[in-house]
């Protein structure tokens, strides 16, 4: 007996579907658009937290000691500032790698290379090269070795690669962008709601004659109301299928240009894409399948008289 009711409310709602195609196709275009906005916005947050994180790693503080610093001397600064809660690592850069890595540099450079030879003594002298894990904890290790005298002795300078604007930039347009996205999403949701119950009366009345007759020989409340919230899931899913495909479509084409403003990095939005996959289509799914219901419980409770 459940069996065949089921299979009644299903045939029932799939023929409401095909009878009113071009309204069904226009349900779902904007189903379709309320989740693209959705996965639009979660792309853009994803790429944005890259382009920050590539920022952030390129941040540090550069130590450049005297030459005549003592190797002793330079690992005691550095077991100090290690010591610091917030500092994440303190790399040592023996002066002999500091002239490799400038004849590197350099190494399009003829003239510059020439110098270097003309040299008799190495003139660099050793680095620490200081990163922290939050960006705004760098000025704290500035403030200390500027501000201790057995530090400033040997430091011949500090570099203090300062990206925290743009860091900070970065992360302002982010904000703005995921409140205009969200501002996005809630309209064509209402839009969404607004459709959905629309269509759902439009079939109300199309078949005002046979929930009639329907409720004359007994059927359940249950059983009126089951074609119309299947047919409102049957939206949700087509909707959740083709914005998934249009998903793969745009994270296919989007990422040359994603790498080519990130650079070589480990992220594409394909690879970001499958390993949250289920996150992501499935709580969409879910969000836009309760908002269908939801949209045709209300028309069907307003305008149904059962």
């Amino acid at each position: 007996m459940i069996i065949l009711s089921l299979t009644r409310i299903i045939k029932f709602s799939l023929q409401n579907f095909a009878r009113n195609i071009w309204l069904s196709i226009v349900t779902i275009t904007i189903i379709i658009l309320t989740l693209f906005s959705v996965t639009s916005l979660i792309f853009i947050n994803a790429i944005m937290d890259e382009a920050v994180k590539l920022v952030e790693s390129k941040v540090d503080v550069s130590v450049y000691f005297k030459p005549v610093t003592t190797a002793e001397q330079i690992f005691a600064v550095q077991t100090n500032i290690q010591a610091l809660s917030y500092v994440e690592d303190v790399k040592y850069v023996s002066k002999s790698d500091a002239l490799d890595k400038l004849r590197v540099q350099y190494n399009d450079s003829p003239l510059i290379l020439e110098s270097l030879k003309e040299l008799d003594n190495n003139p660099l002298g050793d680095t620490l090269v200081i990163s922290t894990y939050e960006t705004e904890d760098y000025q704290k290790v500035v403030d200390i070795l500027n501000a201790t005298p057995q530090y400033a002795v040997l430091i011949d300078n500090q570099n203090f690669d300062d990206n925290s604007y743009v860091i900070n930039k970065l992360e302002n347009i982010a904000s703005q962008i995921t409140r205009i996205g969200w501002g996005i999403t809630l309209f064509f949701a209402l839009i969404s709601i607004l459709v959905i119950v629309n269509t759902i009366r439009i079939a109300i009345y199309t078949h005002r004659d046979e929930i009639g007759i329907m409720k004359l020989v007994g059927a359940s409340n249950w059983f009126v109301r089951g074609p119309f919230v299947f047919e409102a899931i049957i939206y949700a899913f087509i909707g959740s299928i083709v914005t998934f495909t249009l998903a793969y479509l745009v994270a296919n084409f989007s990422d040359p240009y994603v790498v080519g403003l990130l650079g070589p990095v480990d992220f594409t939005v394909i690879d970001y894409l499958n390993s949250n996959i289920l996150y992501i289509f499935g709580l969409e799914l879910l969000g836009i399948v309760v908002i269908s219901v939801l949209s045709t419980w209300l028309a069907l409770s307003r305008y149904l008289k059962v």
